[in-house]
């Protein structure tokens, strides 16, 4: 059944973009900006779709697989991939998964990888494409966590866990195949936020800080909501419902949501001092486009070297929806850009 439905969503995504304009009465523009016809197609067929929130958080996370099995490009060949398991006193084990797409090139950057997924869903299954995709591109080790999720496990379970990674995997470096001084953090969405905490916790714990963060249209306030979730909350794949649902999940204790890891926007600019250099990208029909802008306005005015880019056509989500439609594919591109150039502009 899913191939008869990849089958099917190629076939309508492969229509000319105007037909998809007419079929829907035209263009859908918000703040002046139009949404890309493609991603207003998948609007489209998100609508008829059950919601995440109304699904016990088992059968959210096997629609969400299987809704990224017919968006995402199938999964590229890299040379290495080898599951592997860390062990902690919390968690027995924290699952990862590394990608080396170049093992012959020895001493990679490495960049640690956490999924998105609101903090209840997604897996390194969910975003092994992305994964595999990083690693070739954009010539680093890939070392994709597979942190505890909630509601089964709320805060501060995931970012615990990939605290636990990221130092586990820096002390590991060499074994991996990489270099500790050549150390990213990535995240999508909630995964953006994680990479945050993780810097954030370095930071206070005095440890070595991650070199590079890259962040895509990540989660930084679970505190309050934006503007955007006014614009973009009902209609737009992402909705206002299912981020409460996510939040109320993650934090149930309403007083966690203030904490700097949970919301690091809330934090004074001068606390972000010392940050590592951000790529930070935001969608524009996304409810978390506002907090993803006022994230990098905070990181530059304390003095972190951000590249912001915002992709106004494009929804939340996009970096696995590459496989249905050009402008994602151009975004993630971006993004595999910037890791690349940062790390061949330096030496580590």
């Amino acid at each position: 059944m899913l191939g008869i439905k990849r089958s099917l969503a190629h076939f309508v995504f492969s229509l000319p973009e105007n037909w998809i304009y007419t079929l829907f009465g035209g263009a859908t523009v918000e703040n002046g900006n139009a949404l890309n016809p493609k991603c207003q197609l998948a609007c489209n067929v998100a609508r008829v779709l059950p919601k995440l929130e109304t699904l016990t958080p088992q059968k959210a996370r096997k629609l969400f697989a299987e809704n990224i099995r017919i968006f995402d490009e199938d999964p590229i060949h890299v040379s290495h991939m080898e599951d592997k398991l860390i062990p902690t006193p919390a968690a027995s084990f924290i699952p990862f998964r590394l990608y080396n797409a170049h093992p012959q090139k020895g001493n990679l950057p490495i960049v640690i990888y956490f999924h998105g997924g609101g903090l209840s869903i997604g897996s390194v299954e969910t975003h092994d494409a992305v994964c595999r995709r990083l690693a070739y591109y954009a010539k680093v080790i890939v070392a994709s966590v597979d942190y505890r999720l909630a509601p089964e496990h709320p805060y501060p379970s995931a970012i615990d866990d990939c605290f636990q990674a990221y130092r586990y995997i820096r002390n590991s470096a060499y074994l991996l195949g990489g270099s500790p001084s050549a150390i990213a953090v990535a995240g999508d969405s909630a995964g953006g936020l994680l990479a945050t905490a993780v810097c954030l916790r370095a930071k206070k714990e005095k440890i070595p800080l991650p070199v590079f963060q890259a962040l895509l249209y990540p989660m930084t306030d679970v505190s309050r909501e934006s503007e955007s979730y006014e614009t973009f909350g009902e209609k737009y794949i992402l909705t206002r419902a299912t981020m409460r649902w996510f939040i109320q999940n993650f934090t149930p204790n309403v007083a966690d949501r203030t904490h700097a890891y949970n919301s690091p926007l809330t934090l004074d600019p001068k606390e972000l001092k010392g940050m590592p250099p951000a790529y930070l990208a935001t969608a524009g029909f996304d409810p978390l486009r506002d907090e993803g802008d006022a994230y990098a306005q905070a990181l530059e005015s304390a003095g972190v070297k951000v590249q912001h880019r915002h992709f106004s056509s494009l929804l939340h989500g996009y970096l696995q929806m590459v496989g249905l439609i050009s402008a994602a594919k151009e975004a993630e591109t971006d993004f595999h850009q910037a890791i690349l150039s940062f790390f061949t502009s330096r030496k580590f």
